[in-house]
């Protein structure tokens, strides 16, 4: 009998001592250590962007701590659920392509707070990354999915290139609606119209300018002294040129710079008895095709130009090269509106007359 007990007060002991044990590999609940990071969350369920922008990722969620958190505590990581439509580039998230992507944030120091967020990225016309647009500008219409075109208004007085996106080649038709609200008086021969650019193999950028010849100045002239005198200003409008931007940067019109160098024509196509002036609207449209451009005001077809495999104006090794193509102006505040571009083929070939007329430079 006494062998048994002992027997059973043994067993008794090392239940007691497991549960000794086990109690010291557990923490109580009350005990363990409590996450610095109090919350995560997102300021915005959603935000937009157009292709080409971006935001900063920590203007989009609010991370508190159970106190002051120190630049560590407060990292995170940032996940897209779609890289190609919106890719993370360190603490930004830069819009690629049109569609919505899921943006995942994440504590660093206690993964297990997190929040998301989605960004839907639209389709732009004009090329963000390409084109400097002034914070003055108003592109709130600049695309409008269910109408398939847009339009924006330029700052007064700021000259400005506008890149059209998804648009480099030698064979491209480009046009839009142009609206003339204002220029700057300061620029008596303000223009305004479609440009075509490339940079060579050295960088160094040449276009080609199709513009409506807003001059302001046509009664302008210089007395027998040399002396500048202001004429009567003109609002009044029909003549459309080219020109030519030598390699460096040098429009043909700049003193100095021959036929041998760059071309232009300021009133190579003329409109007639019809017009344009403030706040009247005209189409104007160019079609390229390699070495030849050809120009439409109204629907109506103007002429054509052709590139000289002499000049190193979009021209490389003796070929044409691809271009870029921009809405531009210098000196003026105006309306872009109802706009296409297309390099199709095709649509391309609609647009090339049977018979061009090409224009003839003056001598130097």
């Amino acid at each position: 009998m006494k062998k048994i007990i002992t027997a059973v007060s043994l067993v008794l002991l090392a239940c007691m001592l497991c549960l000794v044990v086990t109690g010291c590999n557990e923490t109580p609940e009350e005990t363990k250590p409590q996450s610095v990071i109090a919350s995560l969350t997102a300021t915005e369920k959603s935000t937009t962007l157009k292709i080409g922008e971006s935001i900063l990722l920590t203007n989009f969620y609010e991370i508190k701590g159970t106190s002051t958190l120190s630049a560590a505590q407060r990292a995170c990581t940032y996940e897209s659920s779609n890289p190609d439509i919106v890719k993370i580039n360190a603490k930004r998230a830069e819009a690629v392509a049109s569609g919505t992507a899921t943006i995942t944030v994440t504590s660093k120091v206690d993964p297990t707070k997190s929040c998301t967020f989605d960004v839907v990225v639209s389709k732009v016309f004009i090329d963000r990354e390409m084109s400097m647009i002034p914070s003055e500008d108003d592109f709130s219409n600049e695309w409008d999915d269910a109408t398939g075109t847009g339009s924006f208004r330029t700052s007064s007085g700021v000259t400005n290139f506008y890149y059209v996106a998804d648009i480099y080649s030698t064979q491209w038709y480009v046009e839009t609606e142009i609206t003339l609200h204002a220029v700057n008086w300061d620029d008596r021969w303000p223009k305004i119209g479609i440009v075509a650019q490339n940079k060579n193999e050295a960088g160094v950028e040449t276009m080609v300018a199709f513009f409506l010849n807003a001059s302001i100045g046509l009664g302008d002239y210089t007395d027998e002294n040399g002396n500048f005198v202001r004429g009567e200003d003109n609002n009044y409008w029909n003549e459309f040129g080219v020109a030519e931007v030598a390699p460096g940067g040098h429009w043909a019109w700049e003193a100095g710079i021959t036929n041998s160098l760059a071309r232009h024509h300021d009133y190579a196509w003329n409109t007639g008895d019809n017009k344009i002036t403030f706040d009247t609207k005209f189409k104007l449209g160019v079609a390229r095709d390699g070495a030849n451009f050809h120009v439409y005001v109204n629907d109506n077809y103007m002429g054509s130009f052709q590139l000289s495999a002499e000049l190193e104006v979009l021209y490389e090794n003796g070929q044409p090269v691809a271009s870029n193509v921009a809405f531009y102006h210098f000196s003026c505040d105006a309306t872009f509106s109802n706009y296409l571009a297309t390099q199709d083929s095709a649509e391309v070939a609609k647009k090339i007359p049977a018979e061009p007329v090409y224009t003839e430079f003056l001598e130097d």
